[in-house]
């Protein structure tokens, strides 16, 4: 019997609401691992988690943009069903993805921020949601580039560089698009 190899691209995403717990810890292969709702992440290279960190510290930039303190975004819609998953983060993947939109142009009222490596994709749908990821998140790169072996620029360095980033190329271009088509819609 001829068997046929194929190969599959997996794509896991997660949607937080509101506020939950986040979890930074080596487990006991002495990995680090980041326990998040509905999945738990090992971290097996260094650039992964740096690479994740920059997204967070990016999508912390866009947060007063796409979830202003002041302006109730509706109620987020509860899953149907909860899915735990285990991601290995074992690569060295080049850049996160970040998407965002506001609530303004949303069409059921509720804005968006997700971060998206590789095939996992984290998506929050609340102000709550983004900053418990950034902790989150921070927490894993700190355990990580506290190690000293792995050549890691420090937390804050990053987050720094990334912010820099933000200024330097004008990140908020999508942000404006988003206002933009939000305006002929109302027209």
């Amino acid at each position: 019997m001829d068997t046929e190899t194929v190969d599959a691209v997996s794509r896991l995403t997660v949607h937080l609401a509101g506020e939950h717990e986040t979890d930074t810890q080596i487990g006991i292969t002495l990995i680090p691992l980041l326990k998040i709702p509905t999945a738990v992440i090992e971290f097996r290279h260094p650039t992964a988690a740096r690479v994740w960190w920059e997204g967070w510290c990016e999508a912390a930039e866009m947060l007063d943009r796409i979830f202003p303190k002041q302006v109730y975004a509706g109620k987020a819609r509860e899953p149907e069903f909860t899915i735990n998953s285990f991601v290995i983060l074992e690569d060295a993947p080049r850049r996160a993805k970040i998407r965002a939109r506001s609530a303004a142009v949303s069409p059921d009222g509720i804005g968006a921020l997700s971060v998206t490596v590789g095939g996992l994709t984290i998506a929050c749908a609340s102000r709550a949601a983004v900053e418990c990821q950034v902790r989150g998140w921070r927490e894993a790169y700190e355990m990580l580039a506290l190690d000293g072996g792995l050549g890691l620029p420090s937390p804050d360095e990053v987050a720094e560089r990334v912010r820099a980033d933000h200024v330097r190329h004008g990140v908020y271009e999508l942000l404006m698009a988003a206002e933009e088509q939000q305006a002929r819609r109302t027209r």
